[in-house]
């Protein structure tokens, strides 16, 4: 009889009904108690063995519904790791993405300047020779170099004009590139 002082309301509900005993929600355990141990066909080890049944069935459904709640929480916990994985790949690849397209846009505009550049180049060289070739530029230098020049009388002095011609013939014109500038020099 004791059991039934350790036990449960709801177990001791459970057992009275069993009972086919009329009782109310609104009982306490020792009303309960009294109801079941005075009841006219009370016996008590048929009472203990549906009593311990009872409990038992409740502590495995008790059991059963933690198990349930933890397998659920598992799967809910793992589907929210696998979502955050999906979005974390779809993050690197979105990134891996942007960072592709802009090393392709960088290499582009390396491309497009460096055409800029060698037509830049390409421009200074062209008006850098034109200009070098320019008629105007060789006059000047014509006057420059006669100022140089000796004047003598070719009748009268034939060994220095041997070596004016010699000399004449051996001058070349040299030119050179250096960056956007073209130079053209005279070397002998």
């Amino acid at each position: 009889m004791a059991y039934l002082g350790k036990g449960r309301r709801e177990d001791l509900f459970v057992l009275a009904t069993e009972l086919n005993l009329k009782h109310d929600k609104s009982m306490t355990i020792a009303t309960l108690k009294n109801l079941i141990t005075g009841s006219e066909g009370y016996d008590e080890e048929l009472t203990k063995n549906l009593h311990t049944t009872i409990e038992g069935d409740r502590k495995s459904n008790e059991e059963r519904i933690r198990t349930e709640e933890q397998e659920q929480k598992l799967r809910t916990e793992e589907q929210i790791l696998r979502t955050e994985e999906q979005e974390q790949k779809l993050r690197i690849e979105e990134q891996e993405e942007r960072i592709r397209i802009e090393e392709l846009r960088i290499d582009e505009q390396k491309r497009k300047d460096e055409f800029e550049l060698e037509k830049l180049r390409i421009q200074a060289q062209s008006n850098l020779g034109a200009a070098t070739y320019n008629g105007s530029n060789t006059k000047f230098l014509v006057k420059e170099v006669s100022k140089f020049i000796h004047r003598f009388d070719l009748k009268e002095d034939m060994s220095l004009s041997k070596i004016i011609r010699t000399s004449s013939a051996e001058i070349r014109y040299k030119s050179i590139t250096l960056g956007f500038l073209s130079i053209r020099l005279i070397t002998c």
